[in-house]
């Protein structure tokens, strides 16, 4: 099965025209940001501040990703780590649910996926929250170990913002799969913990950030076009 590797840009700029020129006023084209913006939440406003450092709860987080896991679910988590929509529910959609064959199920999942994964970049600046294999020396993260990743932060879960936001849409274009597609999503996000880079409540808050940029997805007509262009595509496999 064919798979399709995303790779998410650093930041969305909107381009900004403003002229002095007299009028008649030059003619300026948009660009594809202005045509179809990302719709964002200020996941600021929403999310609470992570559980403070060494503080009981948090040490009792720590506990849980230290596990014991098990070769096969340790093993998941690192193929979890792939941005990747197909591989991540090929195992509930079929062999059928590949990025090649399904142009407009693509576009909206990397719509979605964006939004969700960048919705809580500026909370992880404001709490700056080590991730748990920074402080814990005991506990090995399934990815690669390097300053990139040390560098960054762990509140809330990026991965499993945009993860979370895969299943959401997917649910609602495949309801009759609905309930295994958000388990899996659900399971898809949990493999942070799992893989040593994230605590339980990253993830919890990435699930929420998730919710929250899909819901106000929803208000845009564009987005609107998307999903019904998906719903189509995927009628045609799932029989909706």
């Amino acid at each position: 099965m064919s798979k399709f590797k995303f790779v998410i840009l650093a930041a969305l700029t909107l381009a900004a025209c403003a002229t002095a020129a007299p009028t008649p006023p030059p003619v300026v084209h948009p660009t594809t940001a202005e045509r179809n913006p990302a719709v964002q939440v200020d996941a600021s406003v929403f999310i609470p501040p992570p559980p403070a450092a060494n503080s009981d709860l948090e040490i009792a987080e720590r506990a849980i990703v230290r596990g014991p896991w098990s070769a096969e679910r340790r093993a998941q988590a690192l193929e979890d780590n792939a941005i990747d929509p197909f591989a991540a529910f090929d195992s509930v959609l079929g062999p059928q649910f590949n990025a090649a064959s399904l142009p407009a199920t693509l576009a909206v999942l990397d719509r979605a996926g964006r939004a969700a994964g960048f919705a809580g970049d500026p909370v992880k600046f404001i709490h700056r929250r080590p991730r748990p294999f920074v402080t814990d020396s005991s506990i090995t993260p399934c990815i690669p170990d390097d300053e990139r990743l040390r560098a960054s932060f762990s509140y809330p879960s990026g991965h499993a913002a945009l993860g979370f936001a895969w299943g959401l849409v997917l649910a609602e274009l495949v309801p009759s799969r609905a309930d295994a597609i958000i388990e899996r999503g659900r399971d898809f996000t949990w493999s942070r913990v799992v893989c040593g880079v994230h605590y339980p409540s990253d993830v919890e808050a990435g699930r929420t950030v998730a919710a929250a940029a899909v819901a106000r997805l929803h208000a845009d007509p564009d987005f609107q076009r998307q999903l019904e262009a998906a719903r189509t595509e995927l009628a045609a496999l799932y029989g909706q």
